[in-house]
């Protein structure tokens, strides 16, 4: 076979892979129907042919970095963009409090003001902040400001052209990206007064009787007491917020939002 039809072989293959991925398909049940040893080898491919692995797809890495940038260098603050997306990933689990200290905020009503004062208003139906912009356009020398501080980033990002250089920065920026939530965690002043969740959790109850250890269950008499909880609360929570943490969300999201 030619290196002229491998390419259009290639390109085929790319092209159809991509679309069972908008579509709902899994990379892990991809690689083998396109002939792949592992996700991870046709991971690489993609990689060589300019892409990331981006929540189970593969984005062109250079639309990536755009809107990466263009965040950043937006009119809206990027701690008010972070804000936003919690509550939107979160959804109707948000805990409003929660998220106001973990940005450093000293209660929701000063998170809202901060917000507000850069153009980002609640939403009730889509359970986030969005941004509000006057009917009237910006003035061009505005745009223009704005425009030269992204082409100013991506001048000092895209300066190392090389493929290893390049890769290197979007190694980082990835990593930095997927686990963002946990670094602001660890940088922003926390106030939060270490006070449970109690999730308000409908239907009907269900006896469900489990054996603990002594040492254990001595434990959790001390916290439910310290904390003025019931026992039924903190195992409610503590078994809430553990589905979440494995892979449970969207059931969780289901049950929590039946009347």
């Amino acid at each position: 076979m030619s290196i002229e039809n491998t390419q259009i072989k290639y390109d085929k293959q790319e092209t159809q892979i991509l679309k069972e991925l908008e579509k709902g398909e899994t990379r892990e049940n991809l690689y083998k129907k396109y002939g792949y040893s592992s996700v991870r080898t046709m991971d690489a491919f993609f990689r060589r042919r300019g892409f990331i692995v981006k929540n189970g797809k593969y984005i062109k890495r250079d639309s990536y970095r755009n809107n990466m940038l263009n965040q950043i260098s937006g009119d809206i603050p990027f701690r008010a963009q972070m804000i936003a997306e919690k509550f939107k990933k979160e959804g109707i689990l948000a805990d409003p409090s929660a998220i106001a200290a973990t940005f450093g905020f000293e209660d929701y009503t000063e998170m809202n003001t901060y917000m507000r004062n850069n153009n980002m208003f609640y939403n009730s139906n889509t359970k986030s902040y969005e941004p509000h912009y006057p009917q009237q356009a910006g003035t061009t020398s505005e745009l223009s400001c704005a425009d030269d501080k992204i082409e100013l980033v991506k001048e000092i990002i895209t300066k190392d052209s090389t493929e290893e250089g390049i890769a290197k920065y979007y190694s980082l920026l990835s990593f930095l990206y997927e686990n963002k939530e946990r670094l602001i965690e660890l940088l922003s002043p926390s106030i939060n007064d270490n006070t449970p969740k109690r999730y308000l959790i409908p239907g009907s109850k269900k006896v469900k009787s489990i054996y603990l250890s002594k040492g254990l269950s001595a434990i959790i008499d001390d916290f439910a007491h310290t904390k003025n909880i019931s026992i039924r609360e903190l195992v409610e929570g503590a078994v809430i917020e553990y589905l979440i943490k494995y892979g449970y969300k969207s059931e969780i999201e289901i049950l929590m939002s039946q009347k």
